[in-house]
This record gives structure tokens, sequence and C-alpha cells, in this order.
């Protein structure tokens, strides 16, 4: 899918400039038109009646007190468009008068939507406010980092989720003519030197499509959170589930964990995922589920034997009351464990040592 932009128009500010680019809200980018991505978005939140989407060009990408926030992207939907607006600061001695309009404009709005603001974008513009001798314009609680989810939904399935990787393999949206991130400082001091606008317009551009491909994330992971039978595109059944799970949607979480189980064939990542969903078994009370999902398990060649033997033996001794019972499947685990660390054969010999203790007990009761 090709990208499409609008013809920018601009209006010089007397010390900074401000750049105004609109799309009809039946553009489409990525999967979905821009209004269905912003309204499917809002099932995630941030709250709030008015919400912006920020990202950022700075002179540096590892952020610190010598790295300057030159050009602001901020898009918002406005009377039946998506609007960015893009504050661009021409000269460095411009800093202040930018940062406070732009302070003046966040206000406006309730919450703020980011890639990797908690960590970048939102960080660095804090900075440069104080430098500036001047308060930060947002609230770091109304605000959702989109990259917190993509690394949920697509890291393990994707080797990894910056906005490149997946607008290439998620959205499909395919950049033509666009400017790495890392050159974008280079370019900036280009433009500082010769003051040539023109070099800089592949950087305006690469804001305006980050925004772009920012909304149409956040619309999809809207959209797969609140319909997760209609998955459509490559996903982490696991991490889904785990979203899922954290927002209460118990059920919808546990179809996603039984389908994670259906290919998950990493050890550590399936460990994860069975005690995940025998968490929810256990809490709900289904213990022949929370059972029956152990011991198919055991057919299973990805966890060690020991490993789920234990776990059987846990539920044999809490769940069912059945020391006896627990008893031999710790035996059993014991038997199968085959060296290396010595934690797993100490953490079974004082189960062993317990239920031990337990029958004793049970059978000095029962000669009374």
């Amino acid at each position: 899918m090709t990208l499409s932009l609008s013809k920018p128009s601009v209006r010089p500010e007397p010390r900074f400039q401000i750049r105004r680019r609109t799309w009809p809200l039946d553009h489409v980018h990525g999967l979905m038109p821009l209004g269905d991505a912003a309204e499917r978005g809002r099932t995630l939140g941030p709250g709030g009646a008015r919400i912006a989407w920020l990202d950022t060009e700075t002179t540096g990408l590892a952020g610190g007190t010598g790295t300057y926030v030159f050009l602001i992207g901020v898009a918002t939907v406005d009377d039946g468009e998506f609007v960015l607006t893009q504050y661009f600061m021409s000269h460095l001695a411009h800093e202040a008068d930018m940062l406070e309009t732009i302070s003046e404009d966040l206000r406006r709005y309730d919450a703020l939507v980011t890639f990797n603001g908690t960590r970048f974008d939102l960080p660095l513009l804090q900075t440069r406010f104080l430098l500036s001798r001047l308060r930060p314009a947002f609230d770091l609680d109304a605000h959702l980092d989109v990259m917190t989810l993509a690394r949920r939904l697509w890291y393990r399935r994707l080797g990894g989720y910056s906005m490149g990787l997946l607008e290439q393999l998620v959205l499909g949206v395919e950049r033509f003519i666009d400017v790495p991130g890392w050159q974008i400082p280079s370019l900036y001091v280009q433009y500082l030197h010769t003051g040539d606008l023109d070099a800089l317009e592949p950087v305006f551009a690469h804001n305006a499509s980050d925004l772009l491909s920012l909304l149409a994330l956040h619309g999809l992971a809207g959209d797969m959170l609140s319909r997760p039978d209609r998955i459509r595109v490559v996903v982490d059944w696991s991490g889904l589930a785990r979203l899922l799970e954290v927002r209460q949607q118990i059920d919808a979480a546990v179809r996603c964990y039984q389908t994670a189980l259906g290919d998950e064939h990493e050890t550590a990542a399936r460990a994860r995922t069975v005690t995940a969903l025998g968490r929810i078994y256990r809490r709900r009370g289904l213990v022949r589920d929370l059972l029956d999902l152990w011991e198919g398990e055991l057919t299973m060649p990805v966890l060690p034997r020991w490993l789920v033997l234990e776990r059987l033996a846990m539920i044999w001794e809490w769940q069912f009351r059945n020391p006896t019972r627990a008893l031999a499947v710790t035996d059993d685990a014991l038997a199968n464990l085959n060296g290396g660390d010595p934690r797993p054969r100490e953490r079974l010999l004082h189960r062993r040592e317990r239920l031990l203790r337990r029958l004793g007990a049970l059978a000095e009761i029962a000669s009374l």
C-alpha cells in the first residue's frame, strides 16, 4: 500500500514555523480508514474527549540535555478530518518561543498517544521545557504508549516492534521515498548551516508518515483487543491473551492462551503460557480443567517432564487435597530429573518431606 500525503500549507510564524496537513477520515492508511482507526483506538484509551497523537524529530537519537526537539508533530481528529500540525524550530534560539506556543496548544487536549513516548519523546520534551524555564504542558498519566502494546502483540512473532517493521509486516504500508531516522539529525544540522529548507522536506514527510502509522497501529490494537475472535494479522497469541487478561476480558484471554498453546514450541514461552492459563483456571475454581491442562503437557515434548510432574503434584496436594497421589507424582518428578540446576531437586525433596510428614500425621490421627 502506498502512502498518500496531501500538499502542505505553510504559515510562517515570527520566530518559527507551523505547518498543517489534513486527510479525510475515509483515507485508508494500513488496514482501515483513519476515522475507523481513531474510533477503535478509543477502546484502548487514553480517556478524554480530545486525544492527540504526538511524534518528535530531534538532533540526537539518544536524548539528553544536549538534544533539541526541532520538529513536533501533533495530530488530532477535528471537523471530520485528521489534522496534523507540525511545529518546526527554524533556529535554536527560537526554542522557547516554539515550546511556549505548543504548550498552549497541547493544553487543549485531554491525553496523548505516542510510539515510544514513555522512554523518549515525553521525557525529552520535559527536559526541553525545564531548560527553557517553562512548565510541561502534558500529563504523563494521561498518555498511551502504543509501543508497549506492540511489544506484547508482535515482538516474538516478528523479532522486533519498530515502526518500520510494523508498517511492513503488519500494516502493509510501504514508504517508497523516506529518510531513515538515523539520518534526520544530520539533515537538520545541514539546514542550520545552509538555511536550505528543501533538504528537510523528507523529514516533514517522515514525521507525517510516523503519525499516520501511529494512528493506524492504535486503531488496529484497539480492534484486536475488542474483537480478538476476528484477528486478521500475525500476532503473538500469548501476548494478546495477557493484554486481554489485564483488561479483565478473561474468557477471551482463555481462548487466546489456548490458541497460543496450539503452536508454541519454545520451552520458556510455553511454560509462561501454560502457567498463565492454569492461573486463570485455578482462580475460577476449574480444578478439572487445571489438571487436564498439565496432564496434557505430559504428552507434549516441550516442557521438561519433571517440571510438569511438579505442577501436577502441586495440583494433587492443594486443589484435590490428595497427599498420597501428590507424593507419588513428586517421586516420579524426582526420578525424571537429569542433573543440572540443583534447585529443582531441593524443591522436590522439600515437598516430599512435607508430604511424608502430612501423611504420617494423618495416619496417627486415623489410629486414635
